[in-house]
């Protein structure tokens, strides 16, 4: 993210009440929740830094791109993970049939047009990004329900960004 929207996270928290609650200890596994080990994830997987606008696409485009990737993270659910932990870029926004975060299946998100949302046009994506309703009627279910609640709060502008990045986006099967 870029530093002056961290500094308006930070803003915003800081206008949140402080919870007395202790931390619970860690869930993961060896070796994925030894600390000693999360600098070489972090050599493998991390890259620091804001994401750069890309000058091949357009303000919307980077707009839709830095929302999707910076912001919002949404790679995080909807792309596979290696046997490390870390997001399996060759499958990007290809979701996950059975597995995703907490053993829940994560949609495709790509532009494939079976199985992503490739067939969906840019209107129906900023659609159900405002309302959590699919181009065919049906309602968001799962963890996606608490992502809606988040990107319904966003302007129509950034809507339709993030639509016309994901629409950029090529079919992963």
């Amino acid at each position: 993210m870029t530093d002056p929207d961290i500094l308006d996270v930070r803003a915003y928290l800081s206008t949140v009440p402080a919870v007395s609650r202790a931390n619970r200890p860690h869930e993961a596994a060896f070796p994925f929740g030894s600390r000693a080990l999360l600098g070489l994830w972090r050599s493998r997987y991390f890259r620091p830094g804001p994401l750069a606008p890309d000058p091949a696409g357009s303000p919307e485009w980077n707009r839709g791109r830095y929302l999707v990737e910076a912001v919002a993270h949404c790679g995080e659910c909807h792309t596979p993970r290696d046997w490390l932990g870390g997001r399996d870029e060759s499958r990007r926004f290809a979701g996950y049939r059975i597995g995703g975060p907490d053993g829940f299946a994560v949609p495709n998100i790509s532009g494939d047009p079976v199985h992503g949302i490739g067939s969906w046009s840019q209107d129906d994506i900023a659609d159900f990004l405002q309302t959590g309703i699919k181009p065919d009627g049906d309602v968001i279910g799962s963890r996606m329900g608490d992502v809606i609640k988040g990107t319904s709060h966003l302007s129509a502008a950034d809507l339709m960004a993030v639509a016309a990045y994901l629409k950029s986006l090529p079919a992963t099967h």
